[in-house]
């Protein structure tokens, strides 16, 4: 008994670690704004949105008397499936299952909030459920468009995870425009150029363009010297 408690706790270690790498500091939280559930119809993320039941991201265009030719992106499906692959560890699976119920929770108390669908797709990131991650961040970056996080996630997903490079770049170019004094955004950028577009060129200008911005930044300049 006392083996598999250390062994069980060896593993939530390890879950904690891996959760710790993936998450960014993000602290700001807003909660208003417009959604709209599988009907369609536009509601305040105030309100209860638990009938949205797509798994699929869909972007809808309504008319309201207050807003007019809005896209309004369904909600996720709350609700879907935790899957695990068979090399996941017996041990760590309830775990998980509760971190997902846990946070999925949070989200049914108070669906604005950006910070626990961000979360969510961590959760799911762990199991290995990309889909189920992307469409948890696309759905955190629709509810707060001006914040780097999300963008910048998704563009670590596209590129090492769901082999979609246009979506890969666009999405870390949203993230820095968003937050130009974001290092390890540019340093990612970087990587990507290399290593899946092996574009010296572009990550050249990038880095250039990150050093302008952030001129006291010692590790941005030495990993210029290393391009040219």
């Amino acid at each position: 008994m006392q083996n598999k408690n250390l062994q069980i706790g060896l593993i939530t270690g390890v879950l904690l670690v891996i959760l710790v790498f993936y998450v960014y500091q993000d602290l700001s939280i807003k909660d208003d704004g417009i959604v709209a559930t599988t009907t369609g119809q536009v509601v305040n993320l105030s309100d209860d949105l638990n009938t949205a039941g797509n798994d699929n991201l869909i972007i809808k265009e309504i008319k309201d008397d207050n807003i007019q030719n809005t896209n309004v992106l369904i909600m996720p499906n709350l609700d879907r499936e935790i899957e695990f692959l068979e090399n996941f560890p017996e041990e760590a699976r309830q775990i998980m299952i509760d971190r997902i119920n846990t946070v999925v929770q949070d989200i049914k108390d108070k669906p604005g909030s950006y910070d626990d669908w961000i979360s969510l797709g961590l959760q799911r990131k762990i199991i290995e459920d990309y889909e189920g991650v992307e469409l948890a961040w696309e759905y955190a970056k629709y509810l707060e468009p001006d914040r780097f996080l999300a963008w910048s996630n998704l563009g670590d997903l596209n590129a090492y995870y769901l082999s979609n490079n246009i979506k890969a770049e666009e999405n870390y170019i949203k993230a820095i425009e968003l937050n130009t004094h974001q290092i390890q955004t540019y340093i990612k950028i970087v990587e990507f150029y290399k290593e899946f577009l092996n574009d010296t060129e572009k990550a050249i200008s990038i880095l250039e363009k990150g050093i302008e911005v952030n001129p006291n930044s010692q590790e941005l300049k030495d990993l210029l010297s290393t391009l040219n």
